[in-house]
């Protein structure tokens, strides 16, 4: 039960309304049924903001003004730079060997190309080496002069929390995404910075790191599947050689053969000794193919269209901004608006509840009265 402070003034002017409301909450009043006197009227809410139009005009007119602050003085611009790029493909592996095709990033699909180029762009590896390239500084004062990113970007590459905040904020602004319907195999890669000539600088530079590093992955896959391959075809030979020297040895030491266990017995090493033949000459074709394989992985990417210098910002959005701090001001003019109506609403209603939140009066003392 909500009572009044006794002494003092009683309650805080500020806390008028809030005490008002509460108590009216624990009576059980402050929603009066449907069709009752002390129900507020929609009509009366919606003059009260009409009343209160200058307010809620320019509070929301003051949400715009600190939105367009933010847009257009204190967001930092955004530019994007794109480059399309097609994953060297070949269908010269059948489809028997589709684990050394997977080991070497061949994928029939091209979400599973997108999946790979953007783990291996924003990968540490990659983005490391991005900080320690150097290209050419474009800005007014530096006029092309080669300098390193890091220090273009101001990047303490000793200090291991600048680093990996650096490389964080790099691995944000790479995309990789399909053309269009991705027909085709053609990838998109887009890259971010704050002015178009680092968009395209840096797009071009990840780039050719991607495609060095992406190469040296592929080689030494392949350089594992190949010596476990290497493996493969020395003992199936062997067994085709033992094979044969078995098929040998029996014939030399049956020259006459007339008998059907003999003749069943040649016929069986025949046949053994031309399967062991057919794998060796299996294992070997799969360990030339990927030869030739690893050899078409260089370069594993073709460039179909370098990384272009941007025109427009993609970011601050500043219509948009503007848009939603209007409503943002709109919205909290209203509900002051309707909230301050209400609260005057129950405050005619209830005088009652009213006088208990005004300060209480206190008698003057016996000693100040006069005789």
């Amino acid at each position: 039960m909500l009572e009044r402070q006794e002494g003092g003034n009683g309650l805080d002017s500020r806390n008028a309304d809030t005490y008002i409301l509460l108590l009216m909450l624990e009576k059980g009043k402050a929603f009066p049924a449907e069709g009752s006197d002390e129900q507020i009227d929609l009509l009366e809410l919606i003059l009260a903001a009409w009343n209160r139009r200058k307010i809620i005009v320019a509070v929301s007119f003051l949400g715009m003004a600190l939105a367009g602050v933010y847009g257009f003085l204190i967001a930092s611009p955004v530019y994007e730079s794109s480059a399309l790029l097609l994953p060297t493909q070949s269908s010269s592996i059948p489809e028997g060997l589709g684990a050394a095709a997977a080991l070497l990033g061949k994928k029939n699909a091209a979400v599973g190309d997108v999946d790979l180029y953007q783990s291996l762009l924003t990968s540490r590896t990659v983005l490391r080496k991005l900080l320690k390239a150097s290209i050419p500084n474009r800005n007014d004062t530096a006029q092309g002069r080669i300098e390193g990113i890091a220090k273009i970007y101001g990047i303490d590459t000793l200090a291991p929390k600048e680093v990996d905040r650096a490389i964080h904020r790099f691995g944000n602004s790479i995309l990789v995404g399909s053309k269009e319907s991705g027909l085709g195999g053609i990838l998109e890669v887009r890259f971010q910075a704050e002015t178009p000539w680092l968009a395209k600088e840096i797009g071009d530079k990840v780039l050719e790191i991607g495609q060095e590093e992406i190469c040296v992955v592929r080689t030494q896959r392949a350089d594992i599947i190949l010596a476990k391959l290497a493996f493969a075809v020395q003992q199936a030979k062997a067994e085709w050689d033992s094979a044969t020297a078995t098929s040998t040895r029996y014939q030399e030491s049956h020259r006459s053969i007339t008998s059907p266990e003999q003749r069943l017995d040649i016929s069986r090493l025949e046949t053994e000794n031309a399967a062991k033949e057919q794998k060796y000459l299996m294992a070997r074709r799969e360990y030339e193919l990927l030869q030739l394989e690893k050899a078409k992985a260089t370069p594993p990417m073709l460039l179909l269209d370098s990384a272009s210098t941007p025109i427009y910002k993609i970011k601050p959005k500043r219509t948009i901004l503007l848009a939603v701090g209007l409503l943002i001001g709109f919205i909290i003019s209203l509900v002051y608006a309707i909230g301050s109506a209400a609260i005057k609403h129950l405050r005619n209603s209830h005088p009652s509840l009213a006088r208990l939140a005004q300060p209480k009066q206190t008698l003057p003392s016996s000693q100040s009265t006069p005789p």
